[in-house]
């Protein structure tokens, strides 16, 4: 009996199997596939004999606490036999992964157990060891000896002497290795090596534990690219290996978008080494870093590749887990590499006496992420094993994986003369080219230029009914005739007035036909329209008034005097502009139609320039897709500078149908809307998803109904709720369709669509469906490759030319197929699920709430700029189905209310934080950057209860708390000093109704923002409400 300290790679899989709970993970298991039958006693005998002769297999561990040994001597054989229906192999290795599961008993039997499967016709012998005790050199060493003996038992006696070495040599070569100082010099060139080096990537983002069970995917190498392969290694005087290398990197850089790859390289750690005759666990995984140039060829990488292996072999032996540890890469998701790669450049033939044989590879072991193995049998042809982590990868990952590594390679050994720069940046646009996302193809459209549309509508149906708006004395009614005639006249005397074409007239007006008759207007003189809310600040108007570089503003009497401090230039009012004659002489192509301003990071509005060719494809796709037509009437619900009201005007007027201005009468409550919905007639409602989340829980408290009529809600802004859309769908309305959109800005208004009145609710996310007829869409993951999860590109002729002032920002250019196309890269991260792409948030964080784009950077400098804020944090946080904007501040400690008032100046409504969170300093990562993730965590894990004075005050408190995003509330408190805004009104107002069960209504809320003044308000509608029941006795 002989005891012998772990050796170094030992220790590592001892700590590794007490540690994990699966105690079957570190099993290996083989095959050996014979051509025939087997004389069986002979072969159990020669598997005894040789087991026996092998140290590490016959004994048990030790673990007396302070050290582990293993302990060398005689136990029983696990041997059994098992009869097998058929000789196919899949029922061999479905016998074997069943087995490999069974865990081993390691400080009561030997690490080893084998059976022999008997089939009708041929036999296997099935090999299960823990990886503790033998390496794969290992067992092939015990292999070849069962070959040995098992022939000479056929020829009748077992007496050749043991080929094996002793361990003890083994021990002997480490402890010599660490003494000689070999270790130190190895530790210093791996340091060396990698310090620097960027974060592991592999071919999945996605990194999970260490797996036991894993998927495979197995391939032969197609003939013809083994032969290319061959061929131009023994041309160039290179190893196959390194060329194979060579374009697995290239794969990997591709994919990753490095271009330094780390791959994990196996290794025998035998050669000059006692342990080539000794079966044991020696095998080491040793980092292959390569940097390929962009200008190598395939010769010349291949050559890279044989350098870096030669400078790695020197130190192969000093341990992965020693180095792991060195470089700090113990613990979670840490890696030392990417892919592992066993590359066994040639079998051994195996004969077992008269019969021959080859290995069935059923699992070497537990899969960190990805092994990729490449074997050549004894016939000369080689095979692709992949085994895969189930935590990172899909099977059809895995055929990805391996298609793409056949098809690269192939291709430069096609063309071994190009560059690597050359060869991935023409795969990754061909690969774009086959991953565009389109609409349907039966979507098609003829695009007409809108104001052309307006002109056709005015001269063929001109008594046709184009503008309709609703005043205290009733309708007032416009015909294409009249609207054009308008519109021509105003276009006039702004030519009169200076307007040249191209030059940009800012427009100021309320919702009243002269706000229609002035948008058309100003396209129809050929200049560009800049819409201004007049509710928004004055110094942010003023500051889109500058970058806007705006020569002409057009407004009406009560604003002319709001701006007069911040603009200079040419001011008309909008009643003014009369003339007896007409203009019509509007730009195209890519003129710029409008300049629509969105939320900037720089701390500024952002302005983009959107094209005639972009609005006008823009209005022909929408009114494809959302079936406009001249019976089509239109609610224009949304403010002149968002530009869903862009979709409303000119898509309805180039469509010949009717467009409807709303009053602000229509917002007092859910139930006045739905009722004004339906007395106007309107067929198509365009809302903003927060506004059509409302109308859904007064559906579902049944304070409201869906207009009769009504065909088609288009909604969008945020992203829908599964819940909601639940609610929706129990309202039995399934006659009206229901649009989920998406589309930025900068790709004119609506770029995606989805019907969702028949889709289950049931999904974790909705979909945002597909793009409008004439759009393209890419999915793009890292290294610019197309993928089914990453950021989402834009295309087509929807993209606006760019941002005012020359920024470049998120628009750019990219190859696909053969063209250089410009693209607009959207930040937002999407998925395709079942043909349909899905929203799954921002890679940055921006953040959206009631239709408005909020860049945090743009609301922190304005903070910043406020006295006694040493540093601002601002994040979104949804809340249900409730989106809040909270500002982490840093300094001395202010009232909100001030801050509030003081970002009111400055900022729109919906960009000024609800909730402030006061920090000495804000908490900073190990880089030195704001934690954001801290500050959130703390928010979301924080939350005071309410205690006011009432049951009503509490539980209208708790719904204010809600929507406005507030730890506190007193009594006192006002709503809109609070922050409350339009459509916080009207979400308080529809929450409270749903509560109570009675209609309160947006204007209630103005006349008693106090929350108490509004209870006892509020008290006093409840009693009158109950006073109003008749009763039944």
């Amino acid at each position: 009996m002989n005891r012998f300290p772990l050796t170094i790679p030992q220790q590592g899989l001892w700590s590794g199997h007490l540690l994990n709970d699966d105690k079957a993970m570190f099993n290996t298991a083989e095959c050996i596939a014979f051509d025939g039958k087997v004389e069986a006693a002979v072969l159990a005998a020669a598997l005894a004999k040789a087991v026996g002769e092998c140290e590490a297999l016959k004994g048990h561990f030790e673990d007396d606490k302070e050290a582990v040994c293993f302990v060398s001597h005689e136990l029983p054989l696990a041997y059994e036999e098992i009869s097998l229906e058929h000789d196919d192999e899949t029922l061999a290795r479905a016998w074997a992964w069943a087995d490999l599961r069974r865990p081993f008993e390691l400080t009561q039997e030997a690490p080893c157990r084998f059976a022999l499967l008997r089939g009708p016709g041929r036999d296997y012998l099935y090999s299960c060891v823990h990886h503790i005790a033998l390496d794969g050199f290992g067992t092939t060493l015990l292999f070849q000896r069962i070959a040995e003996l098992y022939a000479e038992g056929l020829a009748g006696e077992m007496n050749s002497p043991s080929p094996f070495g002793s361990l003890a040599e083994v021990l002997a070569e480490e402890a010599s290795r660490e003494q000689s100082g070999k270790n130190d010099a190895a530790r210093a060139f791996w340091q060396e090596q990698l310090q620097g080096w960027p974060e592991v990537k592999s071919f999945g983002e996605t990194r999970a534990p260490i797996a036991a069970e894993f998927l495979r995917e197995s391939r032969p190498l197609p003939a013809a690219l083994w032969q290319s392969l061959t061929g131009f290694a023994d041309e160039h005087k290179l190893g196959w290996p390194d060329l194979l290398l060579a374009g697995l990197s290239a794969q990997l850089s591709l994919s990753s978008g490095q271009d330094k790859t780390l791959l994990g390289l196996m290794m025998m750690n035998r050669i000059g080494s006692a342990s080539l005759t000794v079966p044991c666990m020696q095998m080491n995984i040793t980092p292959l870093a390569l940097t390929l140039g962009e200008e190598l060829d395939l010769a010349g990488a291949a050559g890279a590749v044989a350098k870096a292996k030669r400078g790695v072999r020197k130190h192969q032996h000093y341990r992965y887990e020693l180095l792991r540890r060195d470089l700090g890469l113990v613990g979670g998701d840490k890696r030392l590499f990417g892919p592992l790669v066993n590359i066994m450049p040639f079998d051994h033939a195996r004969r077992f006496g008269p019969l021959s044989a080859h290995i069935l590879n059923i699992s070497a072991g537990p899969v960190e992420d990805l092994t990729i193995e490449v074997q050549v049998g004894v016939d000369g042809q080689p095979r692709l094993d992949l085994d895969a982590n189930p935590g990172c990868y899909r099977q059809a990952d895995l055929a990805a994986i391996a298609d793409t590594l056949f098809a690269l390679l192939g291709r430069w050994l096609a063309e071994p003369a190009q560059t690597l720069g050359t060869l991935k940046a023409d795969w990754l646009a061909e690969q774009r080219a086959r991953a565009l996302i389109a609409g349907p193809a039966h979507e098609a459209i003829q695009v007409r230029p809108v104001l052309e549309a307006l002109c056709h509508f005015a001269a063929q149906t001109p008594d046709k009914i184009a503008l309709i708006q609703s005043t205290a004395q009733g309708e007032a009614r416009f015909s294409y005739e009249a609207l054009l005639a308008r519109s021509e006249q105003m276009a006039a005397a702004l030519q009169a007035a200076g307007v040249a074409p191209g030059d940009k007239v800012g427009v100021m007006l309320a919702r009243t036909p002269q706000a229609i008759f002035a948008q058309l207007a100003v396209l129809l003189a050929g200049a560009v329209y800049v819409p201004l809310d007049p509710e928004q600040p004055l110094e942010r108007q003023g500051h889109i008034l500058r970058l806007g570089e705006v020569k002409t503003l057009i407004t009406q009497a009560e604003y002319r005097h709001k701006l007069a401090s911040l603009f200079e230039g040419r001011t008309l009012l909008a009643g003014d502009l009369v003339s007896d004659d007409r203009l019509n002489q509007p730009t195209a192509g890519r003129a710029v139609a409008y300049l629509m301003f969105t939320s900037g990071s720089t701390g500024l509005p952002k302005g983009v320039a959107v094209s005639h060719g972009a609005l006008d494809h823009f209005a022909a796709a929408a009114r494809c897709r959302y079936h406009l037509n001249e019976e089509t009437r239109m609610l224009q619900f949304a403010p002149f500078n968002f530009d869903a009201s862009i979709e409303e005007v000119f898509a309805t007027l180039s469509a010949g149908a009717t467009l409807v201005l709303r009053t602000d009468a229509l917002l007092e409550s859910m139930p006045a809307f739905a009722a004004g919905v339906e007395q106007m007639g309107i067929t198509h409602l365009d809302l903003p998803t927060a506004f059509w989340n409302e109308w859904v829980v007064a559906l579902t408290a049944g304070q409201a109904h869906i207009p009769a009529g009504l065909t088609t809600v288009i909604i969008g802004g945020e992203a829908v709720y599964p819940e909601q859309l639940a609610q929706w769908q129990r309202q039995g309305r399934s006659d009206v369709r229901l649009f989920n959109t998406y589309g930025p800005t900068e790709t004119t208004v609506v770029v995606t669509t989805q019907e969702l009145q028949q889709e289950d609710p049931s999904q974790a996310q909705l979909p945002i469906g597909l793009p409008l007829p004439g759009m393209q869409a890419l999915i793009l993951g890292a290294g610019e490759q197309p993928a089914e999860e990453g950021e989402l590109v834009l295309l087509g002729p929807q993209l606006a030319n760019g941002y005012v002032g020359g920024v470049q920002g998120s628009f750019d250019t990219l190859r696909v197929g053969a063209e250089l196309m410009p693209v607009y890269r959207t930040g937002d991260r999407v998925r395709l699920v079942s043909g349909r792409l899905v929203y799954l948030g921002r890679r940055d964080n921006e953040f959206k709430i009631s239709g408005y784009r909020i860049q945090p950077g743009e609301v922190e400098a304005q903070l910043l700029a406020l006295p006694g804020v040493d540093e601002a944090c601002v994040q979104g946080v949804n809340i249900g189905s409730v989106r809040r904007l909270v500002a982490f501040v840093a300094g001395p400690e202010r009232d909100s209310r001030v801050i509030k008032a003081q970002l009111a100046r400055v900022l729109p409504a919906a960009m000024i934080p609800t909730d402030y969170r006061h920090y000495d300093q804000l908490p900073r990562t190990g880089s030195n950057k704001l934690d954001r993730k801290a500050l959130l965590a703390a928010y979301q894990a924080g939350g005071e209860a309410l205690t006011l004075g009432s049951e009503t005050e509490n539980r209208v408190g708790a719904i204010w708390q809600q929507i406005l995003g507030l730890a506190t509330m007193a009594p006192t408190d006002n709503f809109f000093e609070l922050g409350g805004q339009s459509l916080q009104t009207i979400q308080i107002v529809n929450r409270l109704g749903a509560e109570f069960g009675v209609q309160v209504k947006v204007s209630d809320v103005f006349d008693h923002p106090r929350l108490d003044d509004f209870c006892r308000f509020l008290d006093g509608l409840l009693a009158e409400d109950e006073e109003s029941v008749e009763m039944v006795w």
